[in-house]
Order: structure tokens, then C-alpha cells, then sequence
């Protein structure tokens, strides 16, 4: 599921099928600019060196986000983090002090700072309380967005179109590395 994500996002290579906004490739935009307007947020977002605004104010002067308006930062991805439990002193404390829930807030609420057409989410509310929880699904209604969920309940909120995998998983015993298909459960890629 994360690899597809990645895939999506051009992050990782494949080898067969394809992705396209509006039609055109990835390689039609750039692959800069695609990942800028189909941008991938991780489950467990890196811990960058300083601050989360320090992160956001370098993001959205890199050439693919050239055209895009921003807001005043302050009133942007401080906003949306205020709207989810945060205060604008999360936007300036070095990353390392964050709690996981704080960081995947933050980090989410700077790729909707950064104004993405496609949001591709990996579990984006995992490490949050249920408040939080439904908080930052009530922001993310009517934005185009591919979210990885395990909850049934979570898709049954947020969904407008579901996708079921199989969960695929490699028994070490067979020499062959078959896929086990006595370990597959369903996950669910919304969409």
C-alpha cells in the first residue's frame, strides 16, 4: 500500500502501469512538479533538521511550487494545525520534540499549505486521538486525496469510492518466495 502510494508520487520506479493528472504524465509535468501537485505525506514523517516552518518556508520556494499563491505562512499551515489541536509554537519547535500525532499534524497541515491538487496519505491520522482524529477528516473533506486507512469506520467517514487489496505477505520457508495466500487480509485504498 505504500509502495503504491510511492509510486504514485514518483517516488519509486515500477515497471508496468501508469499515472496521469488531467491526462498527462508524470514526465509531461516534470517530475518535480508532479510531485508538487500529487504530493505523498507518510505515515511517519521524517524528522527534518530545525523547525517545521523552517521546512515549510524552504518547500515553497523550490521551482515546482513557482505560479502557486501562499499565504502568509503564519496564517496558512499554522492555521490548518491550530484548526487540529496545534498552536503556532508546534510551527517553530525543532521536529525531534514533537510527539508522533504532533508530527503527522504538522506535517500534514504543511502539504495543505503547499496547495497540492492530490494528496496522497498514509495513514495520515494514526498516531491521533479520535478527536484529532475526525478534526483533521473534516479538513480534508473536498480535497482530492488516495488515503491508506485500516479502519472501517474511518472509510465509511471519509470515502467516496474505496478500493480493497489484499494484503500480501512472503513465507520465508518457500524457497521460491511465493506469496503466502494463507496470509493476505484486505486493506482498503480510498479514493
Amino acid at each position: 500500500k505504500t509502495t503504491l502510494l510511492k509510486c504514485l508520487a514518483e517516488l519509486t520506479p515500477y515497471t508496468s502501469g501508469q499515472s496521469s493528472l488531467y491526462g498527462k504524465s508524470p514526465s509531461h509535468f516534470g517530475i518535480p512538479t508532479w510531485r508538487s501537485r500529487v504530493m505523498y505525506v507518510p505515515q511517519r514523517p521524517a524528522i527534518h533538521p530545525g523547525t517545521p516552518m523552517d521546512l515549510f518556508n524552504m518547500a515553497k520556494k523550490y521551482a515546482s511550487q513557482k505560479g502557486k499563491y501562499f499565504d502568509d505562512p503564519v496564517s496558512s499551515s499554522i492555521k490548518i494545525g491550530m484548526d487540529w489541536n496545534l498552536s503556532a509554537a508546534h510551527f517553530n519547535e525543532n521536529w525531534n520534540y514533537l510527539s508522533g500525532g504532533e508530527m503527522q499534524r504538522v506535517s500534514l497541515a504543511i502539504a495543505l499549505a503547499l496547495n497540492p491538487e492530490v494528496l496522497l496519505l498514509d495513514e495520515p491520522t494514526s498516531a491521533l486521538d479520535p478527536e484529532s482524529t475526525l478534526l483533521v477528516e473534516n479538513t480534508l473533506k473536498g480535497r482530492t486525496c488516495i488515503w491508506i486507512t485500516h479502519s472501517p469506520q474511518q472509510e465509511e467517514r471519509v470515502a467516496t469510492r474505496s478500493l480493497v487489496l489484499p494484503r500480501l505477505a512472503y513465507n520465508s520457508k518457500d524457497e521460491e518466495n511465493e506469496l503466502d495466500s494463507n496470509s493476505a487480509t484486505e486493506i482498503s485504498i480510498n479514493f
